[in-house]
């Protein structure tokens, strides 16, 4: 063995000796952003509130609503049927022939419909009345966030929480993956929270929240996780969508193969007093499919550390080899 080769050797096995950690880049995180998984997700979001719009809906008759109410029983002068259209007041309620004024306010068409032929049977046996909602009243409901086009839209009808967001343009790529309305209560203002997977892409109708007057829609911006140590591309990736442990390596660019320690692969979560635990994981028995590939949640580090064998290997006897030069006979 010649002297260069040992000296050299010699270095290598006291950098092994050393261990730690590779951080390609050598400071820090850098910032990386995958592309962006937001198309899929506004194509679920136009294509649902489109379906939603056209679903008929159980509408509730409210303050300024136009009606026209049709009183079979009362024939006017043409005899026809005579028809009245009132406009519902701030307090809910309309004015009629013969009845005077009554509350159908919160009311579907069919309950205000009932609510009459109840007033009415004061004056006539079994009667026959039909509503009709003639203009619907317009509201205001604001959409804030990761938005394509943040703002306050005025609504007119039943509008559902993805019509509204449809109307803001969809989401930014930047959006997160939940949705923040809040609601002015009587003695307080709360705060619903929507999983936007289980809404948008699982269909779960549950979740695509009435809106009402003065809601306030909030995306708010997507969380992160890390990838750091021996990967292609170390940084920070925005969890848009469920990502998995393996997913958000391969989205670090993977492993560098000539030093990584893929079986060393360790995750670090936050823990319930903010202190960093490791949580345990097999990647062996991931890539295998002998267990199943974890879910990352915001703020989870990835750590794929380096392998020192493989470090001295690169670094130095490949190094050797590069500059050896073979005599031809």
């Amino acid at each position: 063995m010649s002297g260069r080769l040992v000296v050299v050797l010699g270095i290598g096995l006291a950098l092994a000796g050393c261990g730690g950690v590779h951080r390609a880049g050598g400071t820090g995180i850098a910032a990386a952003d995958p592309p962006s998984p937001t198309d899929g997700i506004n194509r679920s979001i136009t294509m649902a509130a489109a379906e939603s719009a056209r679903r008929p809906t159980d509408y509730r008759l409210g303050p300024e609503d136009l009606v026209d109410v049709t009183l079979y029983d009362i024939v006017g002068r043409t005899g026809e049927p005579r028809h009245v259209t009132a406009r519902v007041s701030r307090s809910g309620v309309v004015t009629l022939p013969l009845v005077g004024s009554v509350a159908i306010a919160g009311k579907t068409a069919t309950e205000a419909e009932e609510t009459l032929r109840t007033a009415y049977r004061r004056f006539i046996h079994e009667p026959q009345v039909a509503v009709f909602v003639k203009e619907y009243r317009s509201y205001r409901v604001s959409v804030v966030g990761y938005v394509e086009k943040p703002g306050v839209y005025e609504v007119a009808g039943e509008r559902t929480l993805l019509e509204v967001i449809a109307m803001a343009g969809g989401l930014n790529p930047a959006a997160g993956k939940t949705i923040h309305v809040s609601r002015a209560t009587r003695d307080r203002m709360e705060t619903m929270i929507v999983d936007l997977d289980r809404l948008a892409r699982e269909g779960d109708v549950r979740l695509n929240l009435a809106m009402l007057p003065g809601d306030v829609v909030n995306v708010p911006k997507a969380g992160v996780v890390y990838v750091e140590g021996s990967v292609k591309k170390p940084g920070a990736y925005r969890l848009r969508e469920s990502m998995t442990l393996t997913q958000a390596i391969s989205m670090a660019g993977g492993p560098d193969d000539k030093i990584a320690d893929r079986g060393g692969t360790r995750l670090f979560r936050s823990g319930a007093s903010g202190e960093r635990v490791e949580v345990p994981i097999d990647i062996g028995a991931i890539d295998s499919g002998r267990a199943e590939d974890v879910v990352l949640t915001e703020n989870d580090v990835v750590v794929v550390p380096m392998s020192t064998t493989k470090y001295v290997i690169d670094r130095f006897i490949g190094g050797i080899g590069m500059g050896l030069s073979v005599p031809v006979f």
